[in-house]
């Protein structure tokens, strides 16, 4: 299934069936299938997308924001006639979750896991990084600097997540004003914990889990520990 956003198309998917509604938000990088190992064990219908330019999902014709993904979801939401769901979210994907509950208000219940939107702590290395930069690209203005993630966009990805990572999200989720489940990694690099400690202090209702051994993606390092947790959460 497919809608089109800004003459640009993307895909999203469905399984199971009945009046509640699980929503699957998948981070950066990923598509559908991210999520498929937590999906599986749900009855419930659930609703997996592929966020632009991932999967079968279409590459944006224009730069978006983060608001330009969340009105994306809200358009499928629309589309399949779910006025209200719980949704699960990753890194990236929780950054839209957090966008959608404010402007939407759309969810019963929030599951973060690996969350990101926190601006990252000041530190020598990124103090280095930048002087870095700014030297090379003064004698160089074509070259292409920043992570493998970023490097390998196009121009309008690379805007896009541009937008997207130098977005503070800190006075968003003072707002959070529903239950939220955070569940990290205690070796997660990309989302360290002092990420999870500050969501849980800015979201009200939230309660935070924090697994050993696990890094970025603790939600299938840790698979059965999470979908434990996340039933209890959401059905209790």
């Amino acid at each position: 299934m497919e809608i089109e956003y800004k003459n640009a198309k993307v895909n999203y998917i469905t399984k199971g069936s009945g009046k509640k509604v699980i929503l699957f938000l998948h981070g950066w990088g990923g598509n559908t299938q991210s999520f498929m190992p937590v999906c599986n064990v749900f009855k419930e219908k659930c609703i997996l997308i592929d966020f632009p330019p991932f999967g079968k999902s279409e590459e944006p014709k224009e730069v978006y924001t983060l608001f330009d993904y969340a009105e994306i979801v809200y358009q499928i939401l629309q589309k399949e006639n779910v006025k209200c769901c719980d949704v699960i979210s990753h890194s990236f994907g929780s950054r839209v979750a957090i966008i959608m509950q404010v402007k939407y208000k759309v969810f019963n219940k929030i599951v973060i896991t690996g969350g990101a939107g926190i601006r990252p702590k000041n530190s020598i290395k990124k103090f280095c990084r930048k002087v870095r930069y700014k030297i090379i690209k003064t004698f160089n203005k074509n070259a292409v600097l920043g992570s493998k993630d970023y490097v390998l966009l196009s121009k309008v990805m690379k805007k896009t997540f541009s937008n997207i990572v130098n977005f503070d999200l800190s006075n968003y989720a003072k707002k959070i004003d529903i239950k939220t489940l955070l569940i990290y990694g205690k070796n997660d690099k990309e989302t360290p914990l002092y990420m999870a400690k500050k969501f849980n202090k800015l979201i009200k209702k939230s309660s935070l889990k924090i697994y050993k051994n696990c890094g970025h993606f603790a939600y299938l390092e840790n698979l059965e520990q999470f979908l434990l947790d996340v039933k209890i959460f959401i059905r209790e």
